[in-house]
């Protein structure tokens, strides 16, 4: 018993590590896994999977630490709905990219993010032009929000039947 405790332990010593961590590195990052990225996660998962369960390589052992990190995850989720401020710590806030067609500096460098970072970002909604956009914002998980500034409406025309049907009832 005194085994499994160890490794309950040392599984929530790595998931909170990992947690700030993770949040150390940036939503960006984390959101968007590039080749690196992945590469980085696996060999952590890998160098800290030791961590957890020590010497014990045991199926109980593995099942234990599987079993802490899931309970782990799932009351860090219940408290981050029941406190919002600990939500905000985790996750950080929104960052204001882009508005009005200009780009906001302060806000691509605190979200690590280039001009062409975003310019991507607005192609993969259709905004050819980031004079096009509205707004830009790097939410919360790390997704970019993009709008678009209104498109003009297009003339509205009479199609021929409509006139016909109006001359028809003069």
């Amino acid at each position: 018993m005194e085994l499994l405790l160890g490794i309950v332990l040392r599984t929530v010593a790595v998931y909170l590590f990992l947690l700030v961590g993770l949040r150390l590195l940036g939503r960006g990052e984390a959101a968007q896994l590039r080749t690196i990225d992945l590469v980085l996660l696996l060999v952590l998962a890998n160098s800290l999977q030791n961590a957890m369960v020590g010497a014990d390589t045991s199926l109980l052992g593995g099942i234990v630490a599987a079993a802490t990190l899931l309970i782990v995850a799932r009351l860090l989720h219940i408290a981050e709905m029941r406190f919002p401020r600990l939500r905000q710590g985790i996750e950080g806030e929104p960052i204001l990219l882009a508005r009005n067609g200009h780009l906001l500096r302060r806000g691509l460098a605190a979200a690590n993010m280039t001009a062409s970072d975003l310019a991507l970002a607005a192609r993969r909604v259709g905004i050819g032009e980031l004079t096009q956009i509205k707004l830009a914002i790097l939410e919360a998980d790390g997704e970019v929000s993009v709008i678009g500034g209104q498109t003009p409406k297009a003339p509205t025309r009479r199609t021929s039947r409509t006139r016909t049907a109006k001359r028809a009832r003069n």
